[in-house]
Order: structure tokens, then sequence, then C-alpha cells
């Protein structure tokens, strides 16, 4: 595990642990217990049909802040603010051209710079009927939030949950939720669905033994982008284009492109509700497949998102 700035206040913090060894864990039988009672469906843009799969990427809205932009690699757009509108606009429209439904976007609690940014990211999305769900990451930290904290967080949370561009899913917002030691656990799931009291769609990132727990959220999903593609049975599939921290001299995944292809078309066939890009934009870990000078291509688009169109949409690229 390695440090990182997540842009709590004050702006130091305890590291996560998105990095951790990705639990290969089998497929799980349908049918679940979901958390709370179905919310009434409320203005904002329609996430794809029961039978058809939400395509999203996690997203990073924490530059220049985070680890001083140290990264592997020369994104396109240069070293850029976070809180740039116009980055954001094109951000979403290079999500859109990938064939993406959405970015789930780190979110570290209320009142943190990741927490600012979201209506700034809604606005952006909602302007060109994109969606956006946060993937609140303050259950990952040691200690873990007070149940009133978490109970704040997830208030202020639920007054932007009607913004028009928030992912709603059977009725209700999604919120995706990263959680490592003592909250990766049934207790810590039973904390979250207090704390939610009905009001999200929860996706909670996969832990051993995650199957057994008596109270459980909508779906699941994993977060390991140093593994090239992991399934979590119906729930969830994610691919990743590689994993470069900018710290080590080595890559742990590396980069591949007719790997990636190869992942994507599994992913398209696997049925997974869920399909995952595990990163477009986390350049400290070089897991993004937002363009960069490494990887360019001659749509202006980068061949990472290039692929993506062509298994997502069946579409050749195109000038961006």
């Amino acid at each position: 595990m390695y440090s990182r700035n997540p842009l709590s206040v004050p702006d130091a913090a305890p590291a996560r642990g998105h990095w951790t060894v990705a639990l290969r864990v089998l497929a799980v039988a349908t049918g679940m217990v979901v958390v709370g009672a179905m919310a009434p469906a409320t203005r904002g843009y329609a996430a794809p049909g029961s039978a058809e799969p939400i395509r999203a990427a996690f997203y990073y809205p924490w530059y220049p802040e985070t680890e001083a932009w140290a990264t592997k690699y020369t994104p396109t757009l240069s070293k850029y603010d976070s809180s740039n509108p116009a980055v954001l606009a094109k951000h979403v429209s290079q999500a859109k051209y990938a064939g993406l439904n959405a970015f789930i976007s780190s979110y570290w609690g209320k009142g943190t710079r990741t927490a600012n940014r979201l209506p700034a990211l809604l606005k952006a999305a909602g302007a060109q009927n994109f969606q956006v769900a946060p993937y609140y990451e303050p259950a990952s930290l040691s200690p873990a939030p007070t149940a009133a904290a978490m109970k704040a967080d997830f208030d202020a949370l639920a007054t932007l949950s009607t913004d028009k561009a928030w992912l709603r899913v059977d009725g209700k917002p999604v919120l995706f939720v990263y959680n490592t030691g003592t909250e990766a656990s049934c207790a810590g799931i039973a904390r979250l669905a207090k704390a939610s009291a009905g009001r999200f769609y929860l996706n909670a990132k996969v832990f051993f033994g995650y199957r057994n727990c008596s109270t459980r959220p909508n779906s699941w999903h994993q977060y390991g982008p140093a593994v090239a593609y992991d399934q979590q049975g119906s729930y969830a599939s994610a691919v990743s284009p590689g994993f470069f921290k900018f710290s080590e001299k080595d890559p742990r995944l590396p980069r591949n492109l007719a790997r990636f292809k190869a992942d994507l078309k599994r992913q398209v066939a696997s049925g997974a509700r869920w399909q995952l890009l595990t990163t477009f934009n986390e350049w400290g870990e070089g897991s993004s497949v937002e363009p960069a000078t490494q990887w360019k291509s001659g749509s202006g688009a980068g061949i990472y998102l290039d692929a993506m169109r062509a298994a997502y949409t069946g579409q050749a690229p195109t000038p961006t």
C-alpha cells in the first residue's frame, strides 16, 4: 500500500487501498436482498434498460492537488485543474465518444474538494446527457467514519441526488462505495445501509465473505486496477488498461493494446450488469484511458478510447 492525498480536510489524510491485490471472488448466486425500500422515480436521465449493461469509468476530480500531478504519462490536455469547466466538458465528450454511460467520481466526504467539485461535474454531464455517480471513499479510512459523520456525508449527497445528471437505477440515485479495513465486512455493509436509509442504490466493493452478508447492497463491484480483467458474476466486470505507479520502477500491469481489446470483447460478452473501466483518469497510478501523448491516435481520442468505442458501440474511430 502506498500513500496519496485523498483531498480530505485537512488536505493530508490517511492512504486508501485501491492498489491492494484484487480479490478473485467466484460468481455469486443471482437474487439478493436489497438495502432499503424502493424509492419513487424522480427526474433525471434514464439508465440503460434492465436488460442492458451500464458502462462506467472511475473518475478522479482531484487535480492538481493529488500527488502534485506526479505521473509517468502526459495527458493531452496537459496537467489540468479539475475545477475547470472546459476540462470537465471535454472529459464528458470523450467518455461519450468511447461509449460510456457514466463516470463514477471519487468523493471523499462533505467539505472536501472532491465534494465541492461534484456539482460542476454534474453540470458538465447534464449539458451532454451524460451521467455521474459518486464513489464514496471515506469508508476506506482508518479509523472508519463515525455513524454521525457517515450520515452527514450521505445527507449532503442526498441533497444533490435529484440532479438530472445523477445516475439512477430502479428509481434510486446510484452511490458506489469503496470499503476497506473494518468496513470491508458484513458489519460495514450494515453501517452503510443504516446511513443510506434506503435513499441510494448502493454498489459496494467486494471483500472476502461478501456473499454471506445478511444485509446486502443493491450490487457489487471490484476495484483492482493492477488486474487486467475481473468479473464478479453477473454483477460487474472491470477492465484495466494498465497500472504504472508514478513512484515505482516497473509497471504492475504493463499496457498492451491487444490484451485491452480482448478484455473489452470479453467484458461485452460477459452479461454483467455493470461493465466498468478502471480508470478514466487516475494518472498517479497510471491506469488512465484519457488521451495522452504516449497513446495518440488518428482520431485524436487516443488508442484506448478508440478501442472502447469499437467494443461498446461498434463504431469506427472518428475525429474528435
